[in-house]
């Protein structure tokens, strides 16, 4: 049986243990689909999820037997409320039940579930050659990118200060044109295609985050060059045991800016909090992988990433407008409501 599950994580849970249990022993679950600590970090807490719309609403399935926990499901919806990003996909280590029924089953039930609810696009990131590449290829996603997760270990001193950028400039909303000028500049068809990403405000949105949430471990900059936006930069500190994080998009025609920008988001972070710097980038961004890999980083994990479009279930009938009383209703309590109703055959 599959069934949702409100207001509590219980993928984060499980996630939390299994990443736990897998250093002195086996892990307790089968992650196909998860968030990266750094994913993690840029939604608020359960709590204001739950009271405050800052970010987009979560939606988590399970699928049990008889109380027994099989597998979960977590789905997050976008801004602009057309399209989910598939979180979470898992299921528990369990001798009885085949993994690849489990996981069909909740894939299938969320394809289902997006379209009642209208949504037009799934979004599901998932590690490169695992088998269960060929269950979402069944289930109608296709494959649209790779996304490439670069690492920095500190050492004991900071970074080489990089070249003074008198173009930086701090975020500012009037930028959010300029930023979705900047993605179209560099993000090839087959990509834009897939993603649909055609409204600069929902763009900023996804990626800058909600203009009325501030939040104190996050920063977002700019390189104005006058005509266009030669680069954009955000910076997320870690805390606890949450690593900082890096996204850097960066124009082609403005290439030289890649690594004085990066030098530049390195050193504010270190210079808070020496921990390890995540940075999560696309195949195609040559000139931001070419500065990763000249700032000290290294590759670490590559992710397919995958999108699904979702045929929305049609089940209004063809209706006329009523004009003439030959007409049957069917339906009692209308008041003055306009109506269409079916005419007699």
């Amino acid at each position: 049986m599959i069934r949702p599950v409100l207001f509590v994580d219980l993928p984060g849970i499980i996630y939390a243990m299994d990443r736990h249990a897998r250093s002195p022993k086996h892990g307790i679950a089968n992650f196909v689909c998860w968030l990266e600590p750094v994913e993690r970090d840029s939604l608020p807490s359960p709590i204001l999820r739950n009271l405050l719309p800052l970010t987009p609403a979560s939606r988590t399935w399970i699928c049990e037997d008889h109380w027994q926990l099989l597998g979960f499901a977590q789905m997050n919806e976008r801004p602009a409320r057309k399209a989910w990003d598939l979180s979470y996909l898992a299921s528990m280590r369990n001798r009885n039940v085949s993994s690849e029924e489990v996981l069909s089953a909740l894939l299938d039930y969320t394809l289902e579930m997006a379209g009642a609810h209208g949504i037009l696009r799934i979004f599901a990131k998932v590690e490169d050659e695992v088998p269960e590449v060929d269950m979402f290829v069944r289930s109608g996603f296709q494959r649209y990118a790779r996304e490439l997760t670069y690492v920095y270990e500190p050492g004991t001193t900071l970074p080489e200060q990089g070249e003074q950028l008198s173009s930086l400039r701090k975020w500012h909303r009037h930028y959010a044109w300029g930023l979705h000028q900047l993605y179209r500049a560099t993000t090839p068809q087959r990509v834009r295609m897939a993603e649909l990403l055609e409204n600069s405000e929902e763009y900023a949105k996804l990626h800058v985050g909600p203009q009325r949430w501030f939040s104190p471990w996050n920063e977002n900059y700019v390189c104005d060059v006058g005509v266009r936006l030669g680069a954009w930069l955000r910076i997320c500190r870690g805390h606890n045991t949450i690593p900082h994080r890096l996204s850097l998009i960066v124009h082609p025609e403005h290439a030289d800016l890649a690594e004085p920008l990066l030098r530049f988001g390195m050193r504010r972070l270190l210079e808070a909090d020496v921990r390890r710097i995540y940075c999560l980038v696309r195949e195609y961004d040559s000139c931001v992988i070419t500065a990763l890999c000249n700032s000290g980083f290294e590759q670490s994990t590559t992710r397919l990433l995958l999108v699904r479009h979702v045929a929305s279930l049609a089940t209004r009938q063809s209706t006329v407008p009523l004009l003439e009383q030959r007409a049957v209703y069917g339906l009692k309590g209308l008041g003055t409501v306009n109506s269409r109703q079916k005419l007699m055959r």
